[in-house]
């Protein structure tokens, strides 16, 4: 919406485990997705239009989805009794079904509400376990619209501890696409030290290729009744989503988890580090993420480009998955880098470009006479 000629958004929310739409928690009802989803909607036209003198709408259908029907009458009548009896079979749509079985429908809705295949939509997919959303629905979404972002429970720690080959668990992992090779794998690693972060990097780059997505962004939450992890992750097919994402995990620091120090290769295993911290978004983790970036930076373009100049735009989507940083915080290191005569930046002519910030066209490359002393740190975002 920072486009001022557009006036309109159309958007398309699905909730594929919907419930009922409120639960108790110790006699007190709370609001389920459906109602969250509802009100986020309302709350940000609220603040579009502050200060506007054209108002802006947001053009929102929401799908509520659960194989349910106790689930699904139990929401219909909450939506009725809250005052959204207009809006039913208008812009808000019930379906009882399997969350496999409404996609081909829901993804027909999406296209009749937008042009060349951009399908701006979000899938919130709050399954039980790990299987009940399979992945296969998932591509389906990503291959048709360019838009489309899908945020996924997924009971990582639950995945790691029961893993066995028995022919029950092997048939359990059919919807994630989990081969018996893959399996091998994981159970090789199992019980080795650091095995379960060499299995959690090997599961996020097989939810992310097999899923269709671009970039898979994984938190950590701490289920407090079992003590075991949830994974929450963003898929999309654009950088400006997870970079949106990420930032929002920034915004309730010490709420979200992720593995690592900062920089890159966070949800990697490094064998000589015996205990792999958690990094909790906590503003003293900024300080250490960006000086770590700059450094791991500096490596990752030794190593892969062999100083070669390479597209700024392309070196960001490589590293994207790897980092917690926000673009912003990637343009920060980078400028950094350049301003010590780390890196040279080159513009799209290939002409050598004034200036520390680098541009999406811009190349950059590693200085033939790096020092590698990094004497400050970039500044906090």
């Amino acid at each position: 919406m920072r486009n001022p000629t557009i006036d309109r958004l159309r958007i398309t929310l699905i909730d594929g485990f919907c419930g009922g739409g409120a639960f108790d928690d110790k006699s007190v009802e709370v609001d389920g997705t459906p109602f969250l989803l509802l009100k986020a909607v309302k709350k940000a036209q609220e603040r579009l239009n502050i200060g506007k003198a054209k108002p802006l709408a947001i053009d929102a259908q929401f799908h509520f989805i659960d194989k349910s029907k106790d689930a699904t009458a139990y929401l219909k009548d909450k939506l009725i009794r809250r005052g959204y009896l207009a809006q039913l079979d208008q812009s808000i749509f019930i379906h009882t079904m399997m969350f496999e079985e409404s996609v081909p429908k829901i993804a027909d809705a999406i296209s009749k509400r937008t042009a060349r295949g951009v399908g701006r939509s979000l899938f919130l997919l709050d399954q039980k376990g790990y299987a009940a959303a399979p992945l296969e629905s998932i591509r389906t979404v990503f291959s048709q619209f360019a838009k489309a972002e899908c945020i996924l429970t997924f009971a990582v720690d639950w995945l790691i501890d029961y893993l066995n080959d028995s022919i029950e668990f092997v048939a359990g992992l059919a919807p994630i696409e989990i081969g018996a090779d893959q399996l091998r794998e994981f159970l090789r690693h199992k019980d080795q030290p650091g095995g379960r972060y060499v299995i959690q990097r090997l599961l996020l780059k097989h939810l992310r290729q097999r899923s269709g997505a671009q970039y898979a962004t994984p938190f950590f939450i701490k289920s407090r009744e079992a003590s075991k992890d949830l994974w929450l992750v963003h898929l999309s097919r654009h950088a400006t989503a997870r970079n949106v994402m990420v930032d929002s995990h920034w915004s309730v620091k010490n709420h979200s988890i992720h593995h690592g120090y900062g920089g890159l290769e966070l949800n990697g295993f490094d064998p000589y580090i015996e205990n792999i911290p958690d990094f909790m978004f906590a503003d003293h983790e900024r300080e250490m993420m960006n000086e770590r970036l700059a450094a791991d930076l500096i490596r990752r373009l030794h190593s892969t480009s062999r100083d070669a100049p390479i597209v700024y735009s392309r070196l960001v989507d490589s590293i994207a998955n790897e980092t917690p940083a926000r673009l912003s915080d990637i343009d920060k290191a980078m400028e950094f880098l350049i301003a010590e005569r780390e890196l040279a930046l080159l513009n799209a002519s290939g002409r050598e470009k004034r200036g520390a910030r680098p541009g999406k066209s811009d190349f950059i490359y590693t200085n033939p006479q790096i020092t590698f002393i990094f004497n400050r740190t970039p500044e906090k975002a």
